[in-house]
């Protein structure tokens, strides 16, 4: 009798947790990511099913699919089961299979794990490249790794083989996404889900009647499942064997056959499922045209609108390292190696048309970036060597030379008003390459013009101009940094490295502009002193804090520049005590940032680097400041203009420190003015060792020594004025 009462129990027991199990299950509903790998958002809309769908609901969003140490589709497949960017051997040391009597022990051997349905038959080259050469420390398999600690299962359906030269070459990245930390997956069908069809790429075909079998039996069996539909990729990789005609002919069989499988999908799942589609990586044509972001569709049964996360901040703009972060948070989970965040469902009725607005505006800017940006900066250059050049050894030979030195004069002042032409453009939030360019060069004349009419002192135009551009980058940051991130001489979404606050390229004219403008002030007796030490903190808090301009970097060169600027204009005498002192001003700084950070949840880049610290250990302090020492070599290789200026920026810092006749005279008539340019050029050497970019925010910074010291010089010994 016991027995039999002890059996009930238990069986009840069972009974209970079971459907507590499945309760929660139901409550949290199942998630569902569909791989159409190589496809835009044009040619996602144009299968019926979907854009039937996006009409009524959905959340759509563009990824930025850059990697560590490359940019591919595996790394991106990875970067998704990271949680953040990584780096990835090549495509032929990639190797899931399904599990069978031979490859089962090998795996053990290898790995001395036992292994599950799925394995990575070669995860330790894998492994191994990550750990050793990448440059983020994001950890594989860290989505399927949570999933499975948690007991919630996993599965994948489908690859994306294709044939050449008779030799099947495996693809099974889709697992990239799902595996654990050693390659494995719990369940799934890698092996058997394609069929032989000589009208399509490489006469392979998805079998999709296998496809949705399978998908409904893993559906059943699994809390998320991952699925690649192999023919998107498979086309787009044999394309060039096609004409215009077969090619269009077969792309329209595969998206019948997937808006099918679509329909039936849709069908299948429950209100609380969350279906993702997405396109892992671009298609051949559109990564060389620069359409480098991937779409991304979100379904989850509520309203209509586009995706943002805590990584971009930016509406319809997410990173692929978000994606798996969303999918722990569907049931409630994090994973502090993952530095990726969860989305943001922004509603927008129009979001297909935003969505597309956006994109063709970032590519825009990006098509004609470095023509505008070199060719503007080019001609500012030439103007101010060749000035140099001719104040210094042909003033007197010269005919006519005060109109030619006037000439020159106004091309070299038309450098303090390009970073704010480039800031003001995005105000018109044009997206073609010609708006773009007929915007800027419109907000330059009309600066210049303004100039014209309003100063007729240089140093007073100088003055104003730089005054504005600080101005309008408070605002801009305390307002979001909208046109920060569409402005042409600042970050890109496509290329990633940065996507809100204030970029780099402006830390630099953050620091000269604002020192220079408060100088001249100073200089002209038209603000007391102790106002420059509001100035500096509100510019301070407003481009370094986290929620507003989020430049770390930025807060230590500021704060370097603005305190040894305000020292210098109260006649404080530098000392070693003082200089310790000025040194630990950006520690402190940088603490109470990163707590307040921390505090409030903002989410930038300086709780993500505490928070690596707090995961990984004073490795990540190395990686973060090799990277930035990588990318600091990567620019001054690459742009000739920034190198130049800084060499000319640190040759004529000797005048500054120890200044020739001339220079004396000029630092006689202006002493707030050099004090400015010594706080300018230090702040410059710490944002060249602390940025990432510093070559480029020392670079745009000692515009505004070169450009005011030649200004004034010309106008001594050529017009005898000022």
């Amino acid at each position: 009798m016991k027995k039999k009462i002890v059996s009930l129990l238990t069986t009840l027991i069972v009974l209970i947790s079971s459907m507590s199990t499945v309760s929660f299950a139901d409550e949290k509903g199942k998630v569902i990511l569909i791989n159409m790998n190589r496809t835009s958002l044009d040619d996602m809309l144009s299968i019926q099913a979907l854009s039937k769908k996006v009409e009524n609901e959905g959340y759509i969003g563009l990824m930025n699919i850059r990697g560590d140490r490359g940019t591919d589709d595996r790394r991106s497949y990875a970067a998704i089961g990271a949680g953040g960017r990584v780096t990835m051997p090549s495509q032929s040391l990639i190797n899931f299979e399904e599990l069978n009597k031979d490859n089962g022990p090998a795996y053990k051997a290898e790995t001395g794990h036992n292994p599950k349905k799925i394995n990575d038959m070669t995860i330790n080259y894998s492994l191994s490249e990550n750990l050793e050469n990448g440059s983020y420390g994001s950890k594989l398999g860290s989505l399927g790794q949570t999933l499975a600690d948690k007991k919630i299962k996993t599965s994948v359906i489908g690859n994306a083989d294709k044939v050449n030269n008779g030799e099947l070459l495996k693809n099974r990245n889709i697992a990239l996404m799902a595996m654990d930390n050693i390659g494995r997956v719990e369940n799934g069908n890698v092996d058997n889900i394609n069929i032989k069809d000589n009208t399509m790429p490489y006469g392979i075909s998805t079998d999709y009647n296998k496809l949705k079998s399978n998908t409904k039996k893993f559906y059943d069996n699994s809390d998320v499942l991952f699925v690649e539909l192999g023919d998107t990729y498979r086309l787009d990789e044999y394309k060039d064997y096609l004409n215009e005609k077969t090619y269009k002919e077969m792309k329209l069989r595969i998206y019948n056959k997937i808006n099918s499988y679509l329909e039936e999908v849709f069908k299948m799942v429950n209100k609380n499922d969350t279906i993702y589609i997405t396109s892992t990586f671009p298609s051949n044509e559109d990564y060389k045209n620069q359409k480098r972001l991937s779409p991304i569709i979100k379904f989850d049964g509520s309203s209509k609108g586009v995706l943002k996360s805590a990584t971009t901040r930016r509406e319809g703009v997410v990173g692929n390292i978000d994606i798996g972060v969303d999918i722990l948070s569907k049931f409630g989970l994090v994973n502090e190696n993952m530095l990726g965040k969860k989305f943001i469902d922004v509603k927008k009725t129009n979001n297909v048309e935003f969505i597309n607005h956006e994109f063709e505006k970032m590519v825009s800017m990006l098509g004609v970036r470095s023509t505008i940006v070199n060719t503007s900066v080019g001609i500012v250059a030439a103007a101010w060597v060749i000035c140099t050049i001719l104040l210094v050894f042909f003033r007197n030979k010269i005919p006519k030379k005060e109109v030619v030195f006037k000439v020159l004069k106004e091309i070299v002042k038309l450098g303090i008003l390009l970073p704010l032409a480039f800031i003001l453009a995005p105000i018109f939030n044009l997206s073609t390459k010609a708006g773009i360019t007929i915007g800027i060069v419109g907000t330059l004349i009309g600066l210049y013009i303004i100039g014209k009419i309003f100063f007729k002192k240089d140093m007073t135009y100088l003055m104003f101009f730089s005054l504005m551009t600080i101005i309008v980058i408070v605002i801009d940051s305390i307002f979001g940094t909208y046109l920060m991130q569409n402005n042409i001489m600042s970050y890109d979404a496509i290329i990633g490295a940065r996507y809100y606050g204030v970029g780099n390229e402006y830390e630099g004219v953050t620091i000269g502009c604002a020192i220079f403008a408060l100088s001249v002030l100073l200089n002209y007796k038209k603000i007391p002193r102790w106002l420059v030490i509001i100035f500096a903190l509100v510019i301070l808090i407003t481009s370094a804090y986290p929620s507003m301009g989020a430049n770390v970097g930025g807060c230590i060169s500021e704060s370097v520049a603005y305190v040894l600027f305000i020292l210098l204009i109260f006649d404080v005498k530098m000392d070693l005590k003082k200089s310790i002192l000025l040194g630990l001003v950006p520690v402190i700084l940088v603490g109470l940032f990163a707590t307040l950070d921390i505090v409030s949840k903002s989410q930038s880049h300086l709780s993500g680097f505490v928070n690596q610290i707090m995961v990984n250990g004073p490795g990540a302090i190395i990686q973060t400041f090799t990277r930035k020492i990588q990318m600091n070599v990567d620019i001054a290789t690459s742009n000739i203009f920034i190198v130049i200026a800084l060499i000319v920026a640190g040759f004529m810092s000797k005048f500054i420190f120890k200044p020739s006749r001339h220079f004396k005279k000029l630092a006689d008539k202006y002493p707030y003015v050099f004090k400015g340019f010594v706080a300018i050029i230090v702040g410059c050497i710490v944002a060249l060792i602390f940025n990432d970019s510093g070559i480029v925010a020392a670079g745009t910074g000692s515009i505004y020594i070169l450009i005011p010291l030649l200004v004034m010089s010309v106008n001594m010994m050529i017009f005898d004025k000022e």
